[in-house]
């Protein structure tokens, strides 16, 4: 009986992945090995009527920020496509797209796409190539001007080890800065890390409060595709991305949804943002602490340390890492 050799069937496994949502096994890959497990820093949504601090919503509407970008119709937010977004959106080779294909149907998160969407136009004065955010960046750094703009009075920049204005502490903030603060640590350049005002979020502070132009589409692109990148932190900008995949037809599927971070509205700001120590504004409502009995000082005990050590008026841009986005 004459033997058979049987065929040797190839012993190399094949590895099963989500063929519906993901183009690649490398995107796949990326969304289990990392994307999965991030959390993510919801927006606000802003909430202000008429006489409620009339200079912070006039600003909103000035920018249109009012429209899309502080107010979700849909407060939900796919957790499952946002990760999904983020996984397809990142590039081993390099840099990010400036689009991605989600379930079908093509996103496209470049400056000017996002222009149309947030419906926040670009105002260029007469004669000049860049928004006055974007020239404001490229000049020297005004200490003095910031401190005026941004802190109550007597108050200013805590010096760091080198002698540099460093931060501002938030109970030195007016109570305009505190809000302007909150929404950008959100929804403009959204960060994890609220207790004090850095150089760089000052300056962006202070574009917000002196009612500066920006290009605030540049600056949310950049912030996406450099997050698709990034290994770590929390996912930004996820009702923005949600609304973006639903507006261009993306079906969910998704039976759990997250929630927005709380409402910026005139409670939240009271209890949050208010400081009674700031001239400039009074809410009704609030409540001024009670000033405890100061103590006659002893004569043998050294004098308290100054709050605020003088600093020089100006810096030079290089001597601060600005944001990623230098339009």
């Amino acid at each position: 009986m004459s033997s058979r050799k049987r065929k040797s069937v190839s012993s190399r496994p094949t590895t099963q992945y989500d063929t519906r949502r993901f183009h690649s096994f490398e995107a796949w890959t990326r969304y289990t090995d990392n994307v999965l497990g991030r959390h993510i820093l919801a927006e606000r949504k802003v909430e202000i009527y008429h006489t409620e601090l009339d200079e912070f919503k006039g600003e909103l509407e000035r920018c249109n920020f009012h429209k899309r970008l502080t107010n979700f119709a849909d407060s939900s937010i796919d957790l499952a496509l946002v990760k999904e977004f983020y996984a397809k959106l990142y590039s081993p080779e390099g840099p990010s797209p400036k689009q991605v294909r989600i379930r079908g149907h093509l996103i496209t998160i470049d400056a000017d796409s996002l222009n149309a969407f947030l419906e926040t136009p670009v105002v260029l004065a007469e004669g000049e190539s860049l928004p006055a955010y974007s020239r404001y960046y490229r000049m020297p750094t005004d200490i003095r001007e910031i401190k005026v703009a941004l802190c109550i009075p007597g108050r200013g920049f805590i010096l760091n080890v080198e002698g540099h204005p460093g931060k501002i502490l938030r109970k030195d903030l007016t109570t305009l800065a505190q809000v302007w603060s909150v929404l950008s640590y959100f929804n403009l350049v959204p960060t994890s890390h609220t207790s004090d005002m850095t150089m760089d979020r000052a300056r962006l502070i202070f574009v917000l409060v002196t009612q500066l132009d920006m290009n605030v589409k540049a600056l949310i692109a950049r912030q996406i595709t450099s997050m698709a990148q990034s290994n770590s932190s929390r996912l930004r900008f996820p009702a923005l991305i949600t609304v973006l995949c639903r507006t261009r037809g993306v079906a969910s599927d998704s039976l759990v949804f997250e929630r927005l971070s709380p409402v910026i509205n005139l409670a939240y700001i009271r209890k949050n943002c208010w400081n009674p120590n700031d001239p400039t504004i009074i809410i009704r409502g609030a409540r001024r602490p009670r000033a405890r009995p100061v103590e006659a000082p002893s004569t043998s005990a050294a004098p308290p340390p100054a709050h605020i050590v003088a600093a020089p008026s100006t810096l030079p841009p290089a001597d601060f890492q600005c944001f990623e986005a230098k339009l």
